[in-house]
């Protein structure tokens, strides 16, 4: 089946503050995700850009690269910045990097944003901002459901990655 493209994806934001956990938790487990999928597979399987698509790595790394932005952004809202920062990649040649680089960095990055999402008090996850690219206002609740969506999609990409090309 071919999947709806990241960006003609469409949300509804305006989540419940009692949501929040249930996002964080998922959040999380795309660590385990993550580790589960790379297992027993090898550098240069995990580095390599089937037909010009992302590496397994070039997902993991990006995701990273989402929660540190994502860091930024809930700052941002905290302070109550109007309109978020766009997004911006520094690029990194990850695919040189072993998959233990790259996991950790991932594993590093998420962490510091599911303590950041944690820190916040009720009031502070009631401030909303405008998201950039979407043109609508976004609480952290919001911030993290849209995340986790995210990290669903690369994970998909990934598996997708590993299926099609599993013999090499």
């Amino acid at each position: 089946m071919k999947t709806l493209p990241w960006f003609d994806r469409k949300f509804d934001f305006g989540l419940p503050v009692n949501m929040l956990p249930f996002f964080l938790e998922r959040l999380e487990g795309t660590i385990i995700r993550i580790e589960h999928k790379v297992k027993g597979k090898n550098e240069k399987f995990l580095s390599e850009k089937f037909n010009d698509k992302w590496s397994v790595k070039q997902h993991i790394v990006h995701l990273a690269e989402v929660d540190q932005i994502n860091n930024r952004r809930v700052d941002e809202m905290k302070a109550g910045v109007e309109v978020l920062s766009p997004a911006v990649f520094e690029p990194k040649d990850c695919n040189l990097w072993s998959i233990e680089k790259v996991l950790d960095y991932f594993r590093t990055a998420r962490m510091e944003n599911l303590a950041k999402y944690k820190s916040l008090s009720e009031a502070e996850l009631a401030k909303s901002s405008i998201h950039p690219r979407l043109k609508v206002p976004m609480t952290a609740i919001d911030l993290a459901f849209f995340d986790a969506e995210h990290d669903d999609h690369h994970l998909l990409k990934i598996s997708e990655t590993i299926s099609d090309h599993v013999h090499a």
